[in-house]
C-alpha cells in the first residue's frame, strides 16, 4: 500500500505540470489531481500504523530512543535532500540566496526547499507529539469506533475552516504582520491538526490489527461499495463546480481536495479500501512481489522524483512537448521508472553515507 500511495503522490505532481496545457485533459486531471489526493493523507495513516504496530500503547516506551531511531530514518534525509533542491536550484537560476541563514531556516522550518519536502516535516511534528498521541489512543481504545467518528466530524469542521475560510481570517487580521501572515498562509507544511484523525486511525487500527483485518474480511462488499461511493461524490463534485458554477481547472481542484468534506470522506474509504485490498485480500504471487519491491523502495522514489521530473520538464520544454495526454502519461512513466532506478544505485552506497540519504 506504501508504493501505492507513493505513486499518488508523484501523480499529483505530474497533474501540476499537466495543468499547464490551456487544454489539458479534464479526465487525466481527474486522475491524477483528484483520485491521487487520498495519497498524501494515506502516508499518515501507514506512517502511524508502523509506528504503533511495532511499539504498542502497552508496551515500554522511551521517547529519547524513540527519536533517536526517528532522527535517522526521517530528520537527516529530510535535511539532505532539502540542501541538495536547494543548492541545485540555486545553480539552475544562478541565484544560491535561498542557502543565507534567515532564508535556508525557513526553508527547512516550513519544507519548502522543494514541493514534496513538506511531509517530512508534518511527520517530524507527529514525531516530537508522539506522548500525547500515546496517550489519545489508550484513551480511546475502548470506545475506538465512537471516538474516530467523533474526530472526523471535528476534522471536518477544522479543515473546512483552514480551507475556505482561513485565508479571508489571515487577510484581515494578519495583513500588516508579514512574518506571522507568511507562517500563517504555509500553515499546510507543518500544521499536524489537518491530519490528526487519519494518524490516529492508523493507530487504532494497528493497535487492533487481527480484529480488523476479520472485520475487513466481514464487511469487504459495504467497505468496496463505500469507496466507490466516495470516488462518485469526489467525481460529481469536481465536474459539479465546473459545469455549474463555470470554475476553471485549477479552481475546482483547490476546492475539491483531501481536505474538503468529500475529500476527507473519500480519503477514509480509500484508506480502508486499498488496507483491505493489500492486507487481507488473496492476491497473486507475482502481483505481491511487485508491490512490495515498489512499497520497499517508495521512500526514494519519493524523495528523487522532483529532480527527474525538473530534468524531463526541462527537455519536453526544449523540443517544444505540449502536455498532451500520451506525453503526460509518457512523462509520469519515466519519472517513476527512472526514480526508482536512482534509488538502487543509492541503496548502494556505504552504510554511513545511505543512513543519511535514505534513512536508516
Amino acid at each position: 500500500m506504501r508504493g501505492l500511495c507513493m505513486l499518488g503522490v508523484i501523480g499529483i505532481h505530474v497533474g501540476s505540470y499537466a495543468l499547464q496545457n490551456p487544454l489539458a485533459n479534464v479526465q487525466l486531471i481527474s486522475v491524477l489531481e483528484i483520485l491521487s489526493r487520498f495519497a498524501v493523507p494515506a502516508f499518515f495513516f501507514l506512517s502511524a500504523f508502523g509506528l504503533f504496530y511495532h511499539t504498542s500503547v502497552e508496551d515500554k516506551f522511551s521517547f529519547q530512543d524513540f527519536m533517536s531511531r526517528r532522527i535517522q530514518v526521517v530528520l537527516w534525509p529530510y535535511i539532505v535532500w532539502s540542501l541538495f533542491y536547494l543548492l541545485y536550484s540555486g545553480a539552475m537560476s544562478h541565484n544560491f540566496g535561498n542557502l543565507q541563514p534567515l532564508p535556508l531556516l525557513v526553508n527547512l522550518l516550513v519544507g519548502t526547499s522543494m514541493y514534496h519536502l513538506y511531509f517530512l516535516v508534518i511527520l517530524i511534528w507527529f514525531y516530537l507529539m508522539m506522548p500525547l498521541w500515546r496517550w489519545m489512543v489508550k484513551a480511546i481504545l475502548p470506545n475506538a469506533a465512537v471516538w474516530l467518528t467523533a474526530l472526523f466530524i471535528l476534522q471536518v469542521g477544522v479543515d473546512y475552516w483552514s480551507s475556505y475560510m482561513a485565508g479571508a481570517w489571515a487577510t484581515k487580521y494578519l495583513a500588516n504582520y508579514s512574518a506571522l501572515k507568511y507562517m500563517f498562509d504555509m500553515r499546510l507544511n507543518y500544521w499536524v491538526i489537518h491530519y490528526v484523525w487519519i494518524f490516529l486511525m492508523g493507530a487504532i487500527f494497528a493497535e487492533r490489527y487481527e480484529s480488523i483485518c476479520e472485520q475487513l474480511w466481514k464487511y469487504r462488499i459495504l467497505i468496496t461499495v463505500g469507496f466507490v461511493v466516495s470516488v462518485a461524490l469526489m467525481l460529481g463534485a469536481y465536474y459539479y463546480v465546473m459545469d455549474e458554477w463555470h470554475y476553471t481547472l485549477l479552481e475546482a481542484i483547490y476546492t475539491v481536495h483531501q481536505m474538503s468534506p468529500m475529500g476527507l470522506f473519500y480519503t477514509g474509504m480509500g484508506t480502508v479500501f486499498f488496507l483491505f485490498l493489500f492486507q487481507v485480500s488473496p492476491m497473486n504471487a507475482s502481483i505481491k512481489a511487485f508491490w512490495e519491491q515498489i512499497g520497499d523502495t517508495s521512500y526514494g522514489i519519493y524523495l528523487t522524483h522532483p529532480f527527474w521530473l525538473i530534468i524531463l520538464t526541462g527537455w519536453m520544454a526544449k523540443i517544444n512537448w505540449t502536455y498532451t495526454v500520451v506525453h503526460v502519461i509518457a512523462l509520469y512513466m519515466v519519472a517513476v521508472c527512472l526514480s526508482y532506478l536512482t534509488t538502487l544505485v543509492l541503496q548502494q552506497l556505504p552504510k554511513p553515507v545511505r543512513k543519511y540519504v535514505l534513512g536508516h
